[in-house]
């Protein structure tokens, strides 16, 4: 391993811990990073307050924001690979709709029968793979049919919106049968990505499922990844079986992007711009090098995202906190576009 790689691998995650001290400091209840330090080293602040919002809060919007960037940008690499287009994402692709539309629906049936399913974790996890799964698989369907990149952006695009439509459709329609206004309408903002919901059991899970299959795929898929850039004929001349392995391509990018959107709503754009930023970076197609620097670059990029969504910060006293969708928007489209201009020289 090269000291450059080194340098920028250690240099992001000082990064990395740097803008997670601030995620901790910033809010509409001004924190010192004294008081941080000392709840970190001591286990409060000297407040019992700041300690609530420090612990109920601040700690979850940032480990929650870390691990969602980390997951999602991997997914990005996944799909990426499976379609061998740069643009590929869960959110540009649609299968993030496809998850929040599997998440709403879960929550539109229990509005019907008036139970309490919206509060199982795992109905809600089950619920997102099959949406994104589905949306995955009709996107796969065409992709076989042309691999150009316009046609499967504008693709992904409109059965995004499809998607979209029906969920805010059913948002609207399960207030009807609720006995108040509030029991799928947090959807609204949810479905437009947000950190800030999150919950201790919610974080664990979320940790449980995403950091060992980050694991799994830098160790077991880098070289598979590698070989697959390289198109079907040299992947099946080193043994890879690509049917088999473009299965599991589509399996865990939908684990990992279900997973998240269970929980954040959809994150817009990591997916797309992490693992372009990591290739130039890095100046390789390795994926044992692009992977973690794409992961790490995920987690910062998600919360910066977060810290300019949140009340005060780009807004003066402002009360109302932002979807990820208008911050990762500005940075992601921008990128986007460059690399649709420029589509020959980010092959995959």
């Amino acid at each position: 391993m090269d000291k450059r790689y080194i340098l920028l691998l250690f240099g992001f995650l000082g990064l990395l811990f740097v803008l997670s001290m601030l995620s901790l400091t910033v809010g509409t209840s001004n924190i010192t990073f004294y008081e941080i330090l000392r709840y970190l080293l001591t286990g409060t602040s000297g407040t019992e307050l700041t300690d609530t919002i420090i612990f109920k809060i601040r700690i979850l919007r940032t480990l929650g924001a870390i691990i969602a960037g980390l997951g999602i940008s991997t997914a990005g690499i996944l799909m990426q690979s499976y379609f061998r287009n740069p643009l590929a994402d869960p959110y540009l692709m649609g299968v993030s709709n496809g998850a929040t539309l599997g998440v709403v629906l879960y929550g539109f049936t229990s509005v019907l029968v008036w139970s309490d399913l919206p509060k199982s974790s795992i109905g809600m996890i089950l619920s997102a793979y099959v949406g994104s799964i589905a949306v995955m698989l009709v996107i796969s369907s065409i992709a076989k049919f042309s691999r150009q990149t316009s046609t499967l952006l504008i693709s992904g695009i409109m059965i995004g919106a499809i998607t979209s439509g029906i969920t805010t459709m059913l948002v609207y329609t399960g207030d009807m049968f609720g006995d108040d206004n509030s029991k799928l309408s947090h959807f609204l903002s949810w479905g437009m990505g947000s950190v800030s919901n999150l919950t201790v059991n919610y974080l664990i899970i979320m940790a449980i499922i995403v950091i060992p299959l980050l694991i799994l795929i830098v160790i077991m898929l880098s070289k598979k990844l590698d070989a697959n850039i390289l198109g079907d004929n040299y992947a099946k001349s080193v043994g890879l079986n690509v049917k088999s392995f473009k299965r599991v391509l589509i399996l865990l990018s939908c684990m990992l992007t279900a997973t998240i959107v269970a929980f954040t709503g959809p994150i817009a754009f990591i997916g797309m711009f992490t693992p372009i930023i990591a290739k130039i970076m890095c100046r390789t197609s390795k994926h044992s090098k692009i992977l973690p620097i794409s992961a790490i670059l995920g987690a910062i990029f998600l919360l910066i995202a977060d810290i300019i969504a949140r009340p005060s910060v780009l807004i003066p006293h402002g009360t109302n906190t932002l979807p990820l969708l208008c911050p990762l928007s500005i940075m992601g489209a921008p990128i986007a576009i460059y690399v649709y201009t420029k589509s020959k020289q980010f092959k995959m």
